[in-house]
């Protein structure tokens, strides 16, 4: 019974921290756009599926890049999830060992803060697999 207890515990540290980390995820990205006079983006389970599919495929296969190694796009790999996107954009980062270190690397490159800014998503995804591979995919469904 103590290891059911013990087991719950563990469980619920987990759950807490991943919860802690989505809200600071949508608190900077929204923040963020609200500074540059942009609405918020909401978390999905799509997007982020598809996020996931790349990062554990980069990170098993050992390579770093927006083509998939079966030759997917981010557009195959949402479409794949289920996410009829008309607007996608995807960053990838390696190294970044923290939501906010990820999403300030991402700050200070062009092209992705401009994937950041897109005006016309409203959805989010992001995924950090082992090696600290991240993926952020951002979408607008069914348009």
């Amino acid at each position: 019974m103590r290891q059911f207890f013990g087991l719950c515990a563990v469980i619920a540290m987990l759950f807490g921290a991943q919860a802690a980390e989505a809200q600071q995820v949508r608190q900077m990205l929204n923040g963020f756009r609200a500074e540059q006079g942009l609405g918020p983006l909401a978390p999905s389970t799509r997007l982020e599926r598809a996020a996931e599919v790349h990062a554990l495929d980069m990170a098993r296969k050992g390579f770093f890049d927006h083509r998939g190694s079966d030759g997917s796009t981010v557009m195959d790999r949402v479409r794949q999830a289920g996410y009829g996107a008309c607007a996608i954009a995807e960053n990838i980062a390696q190294g970044q060992t923290s939501v906010s270190e990820v999403l300030g690397a991402w700050l200070q490159s062009d092209g992705h803060r401009a994937n950041m800014l897109h005006p016309q998503v409203v959805d989010y995804g992001l995924v950090r697999a082992s090696g600290d591979i991240w993926v952020l995919v951002l979408g607008r469904d069914g348009c």
